[in-house]
């Protein structure tokens, strides 16, 4: 086969389905990209060049160990827990809700349980 007909016929192919060569083209683009990729994941990494020298250590003065992190005085590792709050404990951070608020709340109580059990047989 003589390379001058593969190249015409080639081309006669790239000139009557546009589309359909392109795509190819793409896809061999595509594939030589990858291979490429791939390529240079796999290869050995460089070992790293040592950049200093190594030296026996050897202490000139006594060495000082660092003394233990003190804790705070108000903290405590453990606690004793209260069963149940007091009432002076519950004062400041409970306020009892209104005629208003509670009928409200009842009524979207009642609207989701009426829904609940309206869907049921």
């Amino acid at each position: 086969m003589d390379f001058e007909t593969l190249g015409d016929s080639l081309r006669d192919f790239i000139h009557e389905k546009p589309l359909i060569s392109a795509l190819i083209g793409i896809f061999v683009l595509l594939f030589f990209a990858a291979l490429v990729i791939i390529m240079i994941q796999t290869s050995k990494p460089a070992e790293p060049v040592q950049t200093f020298r190594e030296e026996p250590f050897s202490a000139d003065a006594k060495l000082l160990i660092p003394s233990s992190p003190e804790s705070e005085k108000d903290y405590y590792p453990s606690r004793t827990i209260k069963n149940a709050w007091e009432e002076k404990d519950i004062e400041p951070w409970f306020t009892k809700p209104d005629e208003e608020t509670l009928k409200n709340l009842e009524k979207a109580n009642d609207a989701i349980v009426s829904d609940i059990i309206g869907a049921a047989p």
